[in-house]
């Protein structure tokens, strides 16, 4: 699953199969699955998907080391950004799972990166419950197959629990709101569904795992700035950051229902109030617009990745927040589906007749910027989408 197509001119390269990426894509065409708006032939993608990242769990850095002329011919320019031979490889074993991304052809990625990331096992853990919990994994020997996989990330995230790793914008290493969140959901859902497959014990240690991540998730809400921190404070780390989209993303990734850190919790709504106000004033694009106008959202103060412009995920992700609190009575219904179609409305000024969607949106113009064409950008129209019809047959 790639992130992205192709890398045109001036865009980055996101020819790669990030685990986070990949995870919220196929979720979405899940989503799809169940509204029966998927076509039946691109149902073979669900178990081409557990057996892709069944394959890359088996990958070894040492043979893949030792089956290279090291070190190996890249493009000129890439050459000084190759791995470390001895770094390459320890990847085997459990170490894969926080590899972040892959190749296409589900060999090792050779590069540097921002590594560990331990949000993809979980967000893929959340996908493979999707899965076995609907019927597209027909046959036996598939929901093994799944079942596997899904243990194996599992414990991933069980042996990180405390552990430092870097943000989904892979920007920092520090202990972070998304990644806990996503890790709390998944071992939270893994538990039920242990209790119910007759694995007490496994049960047992999902759900305290997940309580534990439920205690250090509180720590994230400042009371005096009135909002959920994106990271906890520590060396290195930005405080202009605190303030970030990628807390409403983590709210939205993980699906609570109800309950701390889901769309009903009074907190996130007020983080969410405090990032419609900020980005209303902090992107000239936004300019003479109000919240209840529908306003389009980067990531946090400061971003200067191409400008640091809107970035299209968070705004379809604005739209979504808006009306998943109106599909399960977390506020006025009518209100909140006139709140996000106003999002979606404004974001929609701004795309192309053929269908691309950026990555970004120019900060001043709201042209695009970055890559043409996002998976993740697709993904989550498709669940703001998705969570729109919900919100309208309440």
């Amino acid at each position: 699953m790639l992130a992205a197509p192709g890398a045109g001119q001036g865009e980055p390269d996101y020819f790669f199969h990030w685990l986070r990426d990949a995870a919220v894509v196929v979720r979405a065409l899940l989503v799809l699955d169940r509204q029966g708006r998927l076509p039946a032939a691109a149902r073979a993608r669900f178990v081409e998907a557990v057996g892709f990242d069944g394959a890359l769990q088996r990958l070894d850095g040492e043979e893949a080391v030792a089956a290279e002329a090291w070190p190996p011919a890249l493009l000129p320019h890439l050459q000084g950004y190759l791995r470390p031979r001895e770094e390459l490889a320890a990847v085997r074993g459990a170490a894969v799972a926080g590899e972040v991304r892959f190749h296409p052809d589900g060999t090792v990625d050779l590069l540097r990166w921002s590594r560990p990331q331990d949000d993809g096992p979980a967000l893929r853990a959340l996908r493979t419950l999707d899965m076995l919990a609907g019927d597209v994994l027909k046959g036996d020997r598939e929901r093994r197959r799944a079942e596997d996989l899904l243990k194996a990330d599992l414990c991933y995230c069980l042996a990180r629990l405390a552990a430092p790793s870097y943000d989904p914008w892979e920007e920092e290493l520090g202990h972070h709101f998304y990644t806990r969140l996503v890790q709390h959901a998944a071992l939270a859902r893994a538990a039920v569904w242990a209790a119910a497959g007759g694995h007490p014990r496994l049960a047992k240690r999902f759900a305290a795992g997940a309580a534990s991540l439920a205690t250090a998730l509180a720590g994230f809400w400042s009371q005096p700035d009135g909002f959920y921190r994106s990271r906890l404070p520590g060396p290195g780390l930005s405080l202009a950051k605190s303030l970030d989209s990628i807390v409403l993303l983590g709210v939205l990734h993980a699906g609570l229902s109800d309950g701390p850190f889901s769309v009903l919790d009074p907190r996130v709504a007020a983080t969410v109030e405090r990032l419609e106000g900020f980005f209303a004033d902090y992107l000239p694009v936004n300019a003479g617009r109000a919240p209840a106008d529908g306003v389009v959202l980067g990531r946090y103060a400061g971003d200067t990745y191409y400008d640091g412009g809107a970035f299209l995920p968070c705004c379809f992700g604005l739209a979504e927040f808006h009306y998943r609190r109106a599909a399960t009575g977390g506020g006025d219904a009518r209100g909140g589906l006139a709140r996000g179609d106003a999002v979606l409305a404004f974001v929609r000024r701004f795309l192309t007749e053929d269908g691309a969607l950026p990555e970004q949106l120019d900060r001043v113009t709201g042209g695009p910027r970055s890559t043409r064409d996002l998976s993740w950008s697709h993904a989550a129209f498709v669940t703001a989408a998705a969570a729109r019809a919900a919100s309208r047959h309440r």
